[in-house]
């Protein structure tokens, strides 16, 4: 996995969890049985793609074994780095789950069947969890940090807002989708955090960072959310991209 998919992220992983999530079985050729296929001449092509995901939603929560597609509510992230240089936020997540993306909602999506291009705006009708393993070592907004332990961040009304942009390609005899580019975008209402052991485990000095934190949550998402969302971008093509190499362009759409 990338250096940093999400701190927040989509935080994420709604677009990773809406792309059929992590997949580690060998490769399939064939979508199962129940997952809509979409023809590219259809007019109306954006609304078939956004009906099918969002009925399949429920299923990609609990795991597709015939494409080792592993269970994604909660989704673990084995490690996301956040690094702005000498002085400024350092922070280090592993073992980070995302809880909660089964209750995605697809508000809106458009889909370009000459460019193959997609625009899809996502709704999370439940606060997105992460829990993990943090590390830092820096400073934030104005503030000396550091510790290591246990973290918990959670994300009201979050929303994303992505573009992605693939063309086909030819792989062993089969045409294929290439991700070219990845932009993802986030908002939420507020973000509540919890940071245990900060300070080497001084009380006083960790209760306090964590109001402050709390506090002033806008300025400290302000200074990381362009990392978040080029580490998130990165890690969602990693993990889309495995599952356009597995399946054809003509399982996915039809004439």
């Amino acid at each position: 996995m990338t250096n940093l998919a999400s701190f927040i992220v989509k935080f994420v992983c709604c677009l990773t969890y809406i792309f059929v999530g992590t997949i580690h079985a060998a490769p399939s050729t064939k979508l199962p049985l129940g997952f809509v296929q979409c023809k590219l001449s259809d007019p109306a092509i954006s609304a078939c793609i956004r009906d099918g995901l969002q009925r399949a939603t429920p299923y990609l929560a609990k795991g597709i074994p015939s494409l080792g597609i592993l269970p994604n509510d909660p989704l673990r992230i084995n490690s996301l780095a956040i690094d702005q240089g000498i002085g400024a936020v350092n922070l280090k997540f592993k073992d980070l789950d995302i809880l909660n993306m089964k209750s995605t909602i697809i508000k809106d999506l458009e889909f370009d069947p000459k460019n193959y291009t997609l625009n899809v705006a996502l709704v999370i009708q439940k606060p997105i969890i992460l829990e993990g393993q943090y590390e830092t070592n820096g400073r934030v907004i104005i503030l000396p940090i550091n510790g290591n332990g246990t973290c918990r961040f959670t994300l009201d009304n979050y929303k994303s807002f992505s573009v992605i942009k693939m063309k086909p390609v030819l792989k062993n005899g089969n045409t294929h989708l290439e991700i070219k580019s990845l932009d993802w975008k986030f908002t939420t209402s507020k973000m509540h955090l919890k940071m245990n052991n900060l300070f080497n485990g001084d009380k006083v000095l960790g209760d306090n960072m964590n109001i402050f934190l709390n506090e002033n949550w806008m300025e400290l998402l302000k200074e990381m959310q362009p990392a978040f969302e080029r580490a998130l971008s990165a890690a969602f093509i990693s993990i889309a991209q495995e599952f356009f190499n597995r399946i054809p362009l003509n399982q996915i759409f039809i004439d």
